[in-house]
């Protein structure tokens, strides 16, 4: 009774499965779990039903169709339950029938090489599906979800299904004809490897347009911090000249007032534009920039800082490159001792020092909010506009760019980043 009660739901319950898997990594709908018992317990009780009214179909066009009822069920199923647009549950399904086929064609080589003749064990069956979902959701499921979502173009989505429906169609017309034992190997295994290599054609894409949009990213960023770097170094050049000659004139044209008044209004004048005149030399122009711009800011919000930097042996890097860096850095650096409730802890130590034929670039900073780590670098927490986020990948392209790597360590909420660079 049990067994004949199995053999009716067991292709449905298969697909729920595997429609399981995809919903995992995707935006729930509200009642989440409740939405997902309903549509299982509907679909389950139609497989069911149709499987106690009308046979299964042994050969012909009616059996394509049968099996393609429940498919297509899979479709309103995942609609039903998360945050997806119809494009992206047909996307779904797709990916739902390449699992569990590829699941049933390991099935039908374990039964022709073992099972015919000892008869199935339903644990080692139970087993292969176990071990088959469990590899295509750690393979293809967490790649290919992104955002709460799946990223779906008709342009893929068209050969893909098309490519799997021939598997598929071959798959039934395969079973209906009961080939002999060489057929009976060689079908499943290619089925399951048309499968698994169009999930990983899809897993790979989906790495691949990543990549693109980071370096996308980070070209732009890089362009931004190129452009400012151009304005801020004839701004900083333009304000220290006319800073260094205001105060020369302020002595010749200040009030007619003699004594404390005088030397007051002098003195208050002097502080108010004393901030603009911090030129810094560390040997390097771009380094001297940078450090200018991000002192002044620091100077204007109660923010200290300590500086030991050489900057001569930067001369191997571009002043674009070596603005993006130390801006990157310190930008990450000042937003966050800017959240700390704490003045005294709002520090931040810059250093660019030699360690043998090593160059190393160190800023350190005070911290007090989680930190999530993607890909060995912190996720951005800031949300007030699209550019974040490529700081940190910015750093570690233009580290890169000359054969050098960063790493990032946080002990004692003390945030750590190190870039280290051999030395042409």
């Amino acid at each position: 009774m049990i067994i004949q009660l199995w053999q009716r739901v067991d292709y449905t319950a298969q697909l729920i499965c595997a429609c399981l898997l995809f919903l995992h990594p995707v935006c729930k709908r509200a009642h989440y779990h409740l939405r997902v018992l309903c549509a299982c317990s509907l679909m389950l009780a139609a497989s069911f039903f149709i499987n106690s009214i009308f046979p299964v179909p042994e050969s012909g066009p009616w059996l394509f169709v049968y099996w393609g009822v429940f498919l297509l069920g899979c479709i309103p199923f995942i609609w039903g339950c998360v945050r997806v647009s119809l494009w992206e549950a047909v996307y779904c399904t797709v990916c739902v029938s390449a699992t569990q086929h590829a699941a049933y064609d390991v099935y039908c080589i374990y039964h022709v090489l073992w099972g015919a003749r000892r008869g199935d064990a339903p644990l080692v069956v139970l087993g292969i599906y176990a071990a088959v979902y469990l590899l295509f959701y750690r393979v293809f499921v967490r790649k290919l979800a992104r955002q709460g979502g799946y990223s779906v173009s008709r342009s893929d989505l068209f050969p893909m299904t098309t490519i799997l429906l021939f598997v598929w169609l071959l798959s039934i017309w395969e079973k209906s004809a009961e080939p002999a034992l060489p057929h009976s190997l060689i079908y499943p295994i290619s089925d399951a490897l048309c499968c698994y290599y169009v999930l990983w054609q899809q897993a790979s894409q989906r790495e691949k347009m990543d990549l693109q949009r980071d370096l996308d990213g980070i070209s732009h960023a890089l362009r931004q911090q190129q452009l400012q770097f151009q304005l801020t170094q004839e701004t900083i050049d333009t304000i220290n000249r006319k800073c260094h000659d205001l105060r020369h004139q302020l002595w010749a044209n200040c009030p007619s007032a003699d004594g404390p008044e005088r030397e007051a209004y002098l003195k208050s004048v002097e502080e108010a534009i004393q901030i603009y005149d911090t030129a810094v030399e560390t040997g390097n122009s771009a380094l001297d920039i940078v450090l200018m711009e991000k002192g002044r800011f620091c100077k204007s919000h109660d923010i200290q800082w300590t500086c030991l930097a050489d900057g001569a042996q930067l001369s191997f890097m571009a002043l674009e490159d070596i603005y993006a860096l130390f801006g990157n850095a310190l930008d990450n650096a000042i937003a966050a001792v800017m959240e700390l409730d704490e003045p005294e802890k709002r520090v931040i130590s810059v250093r660019v020092v030699t360690q043998g034929e090593l160059l190393m670039i160190q800023v350190q900073n005070y911290f007090d909010h989680p930190l999530t780590f993607e890909d060995g670098l912190p996720r951005s927490t800031r949300t007030d506009g699209p550019g974040h986020g490529y700081g940190m990948k910015s750093i570690r392209y233009t580290a890169e760019k000359y054969g050098g790597t960063i790493s990032v360590q946080t002990r004692q909420n003390i945030f750590t980043l190190q870039v280290l660079i051999p030395q042409p």
